[in-house]
């Protein structure tokens, strides 16, 4: 494989699964599948959190296709220059990892109904700073590189998501939320880093 394929791949996938955040979104999940209290079993704590998170998976991929292989689309149907874009999503994605840093869970707000689509699959996985940064790198990367990165993402992200229960039970919501703040670095960087590159895009810097 050639080595800048595979970095953008690389880049494109720790990028899109930081934004991501899944740890952050492991309470709400369980909290949602009602399993947070003892009284029930743990075979039926897995098949209740593996429907959901399945149904969930359904939406996330139909959103990580769309916004990878139509970001493009998108740009060019609002005349959208790629150098605002990288700065428009930086500041996006400097406010939420400043929420991420300073709120105990991410910060969509969420109401009770069908979860498993709102608010699991969208926006607390695939949020607005997930599809920015989808929009973005299939202008920088490719529409290929960056649909196949998102699902590297994912697939980084599933486990989690899929096992939370396990997750929590084992790490504690303390751990999950360190997790959680570790990734708001993560994103804070790759925000200032859309700063620097759309300044300098537009001859700022």
């Amino acid at each position: 494989m050639d080595f800048s394929l595979l970095t953008s791949l690389v880049t494109v996938a720790v990028s899109v699964f930081a934004i991501m955040d899944p740890p952050a979104a492991i309470p709400t999940l369980i909290s949602y599948v009602g399993v947070l209290g003892n009284s029930v079993e743990s075979i039926d704590i897995g098949k209740l959190v593996a429907r959901s998170v399945n149904k969930a998976s359904v939406a996330i991929l139909l959103l990580l296709t769309s916004f990878s292989l139509f970001g493009e689309y998108i740009l060019r149907a609002f005349n959208i220059s790629l150098e605002a874009l990288r700065i428009a999503g930086g500041v996006l994605l400097m406010i939420i990892a400043a929420e991420m840093l300073l709120s105990k869970e991410k910060p969509e707000e969420v109401r009770r109904g069908d979860f498993a689509v709102v608010p699991i699959a969208t926006p607390l996985i695939v949020g607005p700073g997930t599809m920015s940064t989808l929009i973005i790198y299939s202008r920088v990367y490719g529409p290929l590189v960056t649909l196949a990165g998102s699902y590297i993402a994912f697939a980084m992200a599933y486990p989690m998501l899929r096992y939370s229960y396990l997750v929590l039970r084992y790490l504690g919501p303390s751990v999950l939320q360190g997790l959680a703040k570790f990734m708001s670095i993560i994103v804070a960087s790759i925000a200032v880093e859309l700063l620097i590159s759309g300044l300098r895009g537009l001859t700022l810097l």
